[in-house]
C-alpha cells in the first residue's frame, strides 16, 4: 500500500454556471496568453505581500469590492514564505463578449515556514480600453489545508522501556530503546522506534488465522524488530507517551532516525503537489488511521495500516515481495455496512463509453493515442477524475467538451493520472474526457487471464524447450488487456461500450474488443515505406475492459451460428425468456498463426458447437461476434476479454510442470477452448463485484468446459474430469475459502494453489450444488443468475439468492461452508440390507451417514453394485448429524461404494 496523492481538493460550493457556457477560441485565447500571464504575475505578487489591499488593486471598476474584500481576507495573510499561483483553466467568461472577458481557473500554493496551504479559485478578468487585464469577479473554489514539510524533532529523544503502540489486532512493544517524534502544530504524527522490540500481529477473522499459519507458521505474527516508523491520526488512542522519559539527544541515534525517516516516510501521506514545489509535503492522517513500518528480523519489513478510505481497512502488507498477507475488513467496519461490499461503492463516476484512436507500432511497443470517455458522475460532488494510466505513458493533452482543456497530474509508481476539474459537478452528471497520450507500453506477460502463473512458474517454463518451435522462432505475440493500463480507464472495473480504431504496421493482423466492421482493415499505401492497416472494432453491448492482441495470423474459417430455440437439445434448459434483447446468431471466426492452421479448423467446428451448446444452457449469446485465435506457446491458457480469444493449446514437448496441475486436463484437448469460450458469458457478460467473488468467473467457466466436454464425449469423460477437480479440491482446499480470490496460494507465490481452489474446487461445489437442489432447479437458477446480472458485476450472494428462488430451501449454510469456509466434512457411511418380505414388501436397503465436526449441506452419491443387475446410484442430500435413506433393491446386492466421480469434496469413511 502506497498513498501518494495529488492535490484533493475538497469542495467548498456548487458551481453554478452551465456547462453549456464553457466554450473559447483556441485561437484568441494563445493570443492573450502573455497578459493573462502578466495578471497572474502580478496575482502571485500580491498574496506573497500577504497585504489584502495589494489583491484589491487588480480588480476593475464593475468588480463588487465588498465580496472582494471578503475574498481578500480570507485567502490572503501575512508570512508567507514562499508563493506559487498557476493557471489551470481558462475559457469564455459567461455573458461576456467575444474576446473581452474569460473565466480562469488557478491553484495557489502558499509556505508559511514548515507548513503550507493549496488553494483553486475561480477568477473571471475582463480586458480593459488600454488592453490589460483586471479582475471582476473571485470565488473561492475548494483548499487543502495542513500541509506540513515533516521532519525528526531534532531537540528531542526519548528513552523507552516496554512501550507500547497498539491498533487493532497489532501490538508493537518497545522492549527497550529510543524514540523520536515527528512533530506538527496539531501534535505527535509520527514516531521512530529504536531498540529491541516484539511486533505482535494477532488477526481476528478465522480466515487471516489460516493466511497466517501459511506466512508465519503460526495463527499470531510475532517477530522482533529493531526499528520501526509509525504514521498516527490520534497518538492518544494507540499510545501512552506518559511511559517514555526525556533523555539526552545522541547525534548518533537522531542520524539514525533521521535515515529511517528519509526511507520511510515517503510511503504514506506524501502529497505530490506537481509543477508547484519539488519539496516533500505530507498531509496529516486521518484520526483513526495508522500506518507502522516494522522491520522485522525474521520477515524483512511488514507494513500495518488501518486505512478509513478502505472497504478492507486493516492489512499487513510486504512491501518488497508486493504481497498482501492479511486484508479484512475491522470490527467497526463490520458493523456499519455488514460482512459484504461492493467495489463500486466508493466509486467516484461510471465509464459509459469508450472512443479509442490507437496507432501501434509493436516491434518498439510505441503507442500513439487518442481517448475519449463519456462519464457519469455517481458520488454527490466530484472535483477530480482518478484514471489509471501506464506511467510510462506520456500525457500530451487533456479536455473536456463541457469545461475546457483540463488540468492533471500523475502519481508517481502508481500508473494514476489526476485530472482536475474546474469546479465540483453533483452526482449524475454527464462528461466527456478527452486525453491524448503516446510512449512505450510492454505487452501484457504471458500470464494469460484463465490459466495465471505466477512469476516462479514462467521463469520455470521459459528454461523449458517447446519441441514445437525447436528450430525456429516462435511468433511473437503483443497482447494488451486487463493487466496492462495501455488506455486510460477506471480505478475499478466496470461495464461500458466502445469503438477502437486501431493502426498497425501492415505485416500484422490485429484482434480486439468488439465486432470488426464491414470492410475492416482498411490498408493504407499513401506512404510505401510505412504501410499500415486500420481495423474498426465497436462493442455495441457492454464490456469489462478493453483489449487487443497484435501478430501475425492466417484466416482459419468464418460462419455464422445460428441458435434455434426450438431444437432440442440433450440438457437444455426450459424456463423463462432471456430478459432484454438476445442475438439468434454469432458471427464466429478462426485465426491462427501458421504453424497451428490445421489444429485451428478442428477447433473451428468445436467452437460452433460449443456456443451452441452454452446457448442452450444460458439462454444468451452476450456478444454479437467472436473471434478465436489459435496461436503457439509452451504453456496452455487463453485471454478471453468480450469478443475474442485467444487461445493456448498444450503443446508437444510441454513441460512437466503441467502434466500434473489443476488446470491441465490433457485426455481432452477441448477443455482449453471450452473453458475459455466460457468467459463469455462469465468473467465478461456477468462479472464480480470484489475480488472475494472471482471465482463465479472461474469456476463456472471450468465446470461449463467439463459439461461441454461429457455433452461431447459422454459421460465416462465427465467423471474424469469431476474426479480430479474433486482430487485437487480437497488436496488444496485447507489452503483457505473460495472467497480469498487471488489471495489464495498468493503469500507463498503458488499459483498452483489458486487453479486447483478457483477453478477445480470450485467446478466441484457448483457440481455439488447441482445434485443438492436437483437438474431443473440448478439451471433455471444458473439462468436466473445469469439473466438478472447480464452486463453488471454480481456477488456469491447474488447466486444464492437466484438458487434459492429456484430449488425453493435455504442454502446459507451450503455457501458458508463451502464458499466462505475452507474445511471440509467429516463422514461416515454404513448401510443395512433389510428384508421385509414377510411384511408382504420388497427388500430394501438402510442408507445412513453421520457427519462429525462442522454441519454440512453435501450431496454423497451411493453407488450400488448388484450381482445379478446393472449397478445404481442414489444421490443422499447430507445436512443433519445423522441423514438415513431407505432405497428399495433391484436385485442382490454385491457391494455397496461412495463415488469418487461427482465432485463431492469429502473422504467418507465406510463402517
Amino acid at each position: 500500500m502506497r498513498t501518494r496523492l495529488a492535490i484533493a481538493l475538497c469542495c467548498a460550493g456548487l458551481w453554478s454556471t452551465s456547462p453549456a457556457a464553457w466554450a473559447s477560441s483556441p485561437g484568441q485565447v494563445a493570443q492573450d496568453d502573455e497578459p493573462v500571464r502578466a495578471l497572474i504575475l502580478k496575482l502571485e505578487q500580491a498574496v506573497r505581500s500577504g497585504d489584502p489591499a495589494a489583491y484589491l488593486a487588480l480588480l476593475g471598476d464593475s468588480a463588487d469590492r465588498h465580496r472582494a474584500e471578503d475574498f481578500a481576507a480570507a485567502e490572503i495573510h501575512p508570512g508567507a514564505t514562499r508563493v506559487v499561483v498557476r493557471e489551470r483553466g481558462r475559457v469564455a467568461a459567461p455573458g461576456a463578449p467575444a474576446g473581452s472577458g474569460y473565466r480562469l481557473i488557478v491553484e495557489a500554493f502558499v509556505e508559511v515556514g514548515g507548513r503550507a496551504r493549496a488553494a483553486r479559485w475561480r477568477l473571471d478578468i475582463r480586458r480593459t480600453t488600454e488592453n490589460s487585464w483586471v479582475v471582476a469577479d473571485e470565488e473561492r473554489l475548494a483548499a487543502l489545508d495542513h500541509l506540513y514539510r515533516l521532519a525528526i524533532n531534532s531537540s528531542k529523544q526519548f528513552a523507552a522501556r516496554d512501550f507500547t503502540i497498539r491498533a487493532e489486532d497489532l501490538d508493537l512493544t518497545l522492549a527497550d530503546g529510543s524514540v523520536f517524534t515527528v512533530d506538527s502544530d496539531q501534535g505527535v504524527t509520527g514516531l521512530v522506534l529504536i531498540g529491541h522490540g516484539t511486533m505482535h500481529f494477532h488477526p481476528a477473522p478465522q480466515v487471516e488465522k489460516g493466511q497466517m499459519r501459511i506466512f508465519a507458521g503460526s495463527e499470531t505474527l510475532d517477530s522482533p524488530f529493531e526499528v520501526a516508523f509509525v504514521r498516527v491520526g490520534s497518538l492518544e488512542s494507540h499510545a501512552d507517551m506518559s511511559r517514555l522519559a526525556a533523555r539526552t539527544v545522541d547525534p548518533r541515534d537522531l542520524r539514525r532516525a533521521e535515515d529511517v525517516f528519509r526511507e520511510e516516510s515517503p510511503k504514506t501521506f506524501m502529497i505530490d503537489l506537481g509543477d508547484v514545489t519539488d519539496a516533500r509535503w505530507s498531509t496529516l492522517p486521518p484520526a483513526s488511521d495508522i500506518v507502522a513500518e516494522v522491520r522485522t528480523r525474521r520477515f524483512g519489513t511488514l507494513t500495518y495500516s488501518r486505512s478509513e478510505d478502505q472497504e478492507e481497512d486493516i492489512s499487513l502488507f510486504d512491501r518488497a515481495k508486493q504481497k498482501n498477507i492479511s486484508v479484512y475488513a475491522s470490527a467497526d467496519r463490520l458493523a456499519a455496512r455488514g460482512r459484504f461490499y461492493d467495489e463500486d461503492a466508493l466509486a467516484e463516476y461510471d465509464v459509459l463509453d469508450y472512443e479509442i484512436d490507437l496507432a501501434f507500432d509493436p516491434v518498439p511497443r510505441m503507442f500513439d493515442s487518442r481517448a475519449r470517455l463519456k462519464l457519469r458522475t455517481r458520488s454527490a460532488l466530484v472535483s477530480q477524475i482518478t484514471l489509471r494510466l501506464a506511467d510510462t505513458l506520456t500525457v500530451r493533452s487533456v479536455s473536456s467538451d463541457e469545461f475546457g482543456r483540463l488540468h492533471s497530474v500523475r502519481v508517481p509508481g502508481q500508473n494514476t493520472l489526476l485530472v482536475t476539474l474546474p469546479a465540483p459537478v453533483p452526482q449524475g452528471t454527464d462528461l466527456t474526457i478527452a486525453l491524448e497520450y503516446a510512449g512505450r507500453v510492454g505487452p501484457q506477460p504471458i500470464e494469460w487471464e484463465t490459466l495465471p502463473f505466477t512469476q516462479r512458474e514462467l521463469d520455470a517454463l521459459a528454461d523449458t524447450p517447446n519441441a514445437v518451435t525447436q528450430g525456429r522462432s516462435p511468433e511473437t505475440n503483443y497482447l494488451y488487456g486487463n493487466r496492462s493500463y495501455w488506455y486510460p480507464r477506471a480505478t475499478v472495473f466496470d461495464y461500458a461500450t466502445a469503438t477502437l480504431r486501431i493502426w498497425v504496421p501492415a505485416d500484422f493482423d490485429c484482434l480486439a474488443t468488439g465486432e470488426l466492421a464491414p470492410n475492416s482493415p482498411a490498408v493504407d499505401d499513401t506512404d510505401p515505406a510505412r504501410r499500415r492497416k486500420l481495423y474498426l472494432f465497436t462493442a455495441e453491448r457492454p464490456i469489462r475492459y478493453l483489449s487487443f492482441l497484435v501478430t501475425r495470423l492466417a484466416p482459419v474459417e468464418r460462419a455464422t451460428v445460428a441458435f434455434n430455440d426450438d431444437e432440442d437439445v440433450p440438457g437444455r434448459v426450459r424456463g423463462p425468456a432471456m430478459g432484454g434483447a438476445v442475438y439468434n446468431t454469432l458471427n464466429l471466426t478462426v485465426m491462427a498463426h501458421v504453424p497451428a492452421v490445421a489444429k485451428a479448423r478442428t477447433l473451428a467446428a468445436e467452437a460452433v458447437d460449443i456456443a451452441q451448446f452454452y446457448r442452450s444452457i444460458v439462454g444468451d449469446s452476450p456478444y454479437s461476434s467472436l473471434t478465436l485465435a489459435l496461436v503457439e506457446g509452451t504453456a496452455p491458457g487463453d485471454h478471453s476479454p468480450g469478443y475474442f480469444t485467444a487461445v493456448r493449446r498444450p503443446s508437444e514437448g510441454a513441460p512437466p510442470l503441467l502434466r500434473n496441475d489443476p488446470a491441465s486436463v490433457d485426455d481432452y484437448p477441448e477443455f482449453f477452448p471450452a473453458h475459455a469460450i466460457a468467459h463469455q458469458w462469465w468473467g465478461q457478460a456477468v462479472g464480480w463485484k470484489t475480488y472475494h467473488d472471482q471465482w463465479l468467473s472461474e469456476s463456472f467457466a471450468q465446470y461449463f468446459a467439463a459439461l461441454y466436454t461429457g455433452h461431447q464425449r459422454g459421460d465416462e469423460a465427465f467423471r474424469v474430469i469431476m474426479r480430479q477437480m474433486r482430487k485437487w479440491g480437497i488436496d488444496e482446499s485447507a489452503q483457505g475459502p473460495l472467497f480469498l480470490g487471488y489471495r489464495l496460494g498468493h503469500v507463498r507465490d503458488e499459483g498452483r494453489v489458486f487453479r486447483a481452489l478457483v477453478y477445480d474446487k470450485g467446478a466441484a461445489v457448483l457440481h455439488m450444488l447441482r445434485h443438492l437442489v436437483g437438474d431443473d432447479a440448478f439451471f433455471l437458477g444458473v439462468r436466473r443468475f445469469y439473466a438478472s446480472w447480464r452486463y453488471q458485476k454480481a456477488g456469491t450472494e447474488d447466486l444464492r439468492a437466484a438458487m434459492e428462488a429456484e430449488s425453493g430451501r435455504s442454502l446459507e449454510t451450503f455457501f458458508e461452508r463451502w464458499i466462505y469456509g475452507s474445511s471440509l466434512p467429516q463422514l461416515t457411511f454404513s448401510y443395512r440390507v433389510e428384508d421385509e418380505r414377510a411384511a408382504g414388501h420388497g427388500r430394501e436397503i438402510l442408507l445412513r451417514v453421520d457427519q462429525t465436526g462442522e454441519l454440512f449441506d453435501v450431496p454423497v452419491t451411493v453407488v450400488l453394485q448388484y450381482a445379478d443387475h446393472p449397478p445404481s446410484e442414489v444421490i443422499m442430500a447430507v445436512s443433519a448429524r445423522t441423514t438415513e435413506m431407505r432405497v428399495p433393491l433391484a436385485g442382490t446386492i454385491r457391494r455397496v461404494d461412495i463415488s469418487k466421480d461427482d465432485g463431492t469434496l469429502a473422504d467418507v469413511q465406510k463402517h
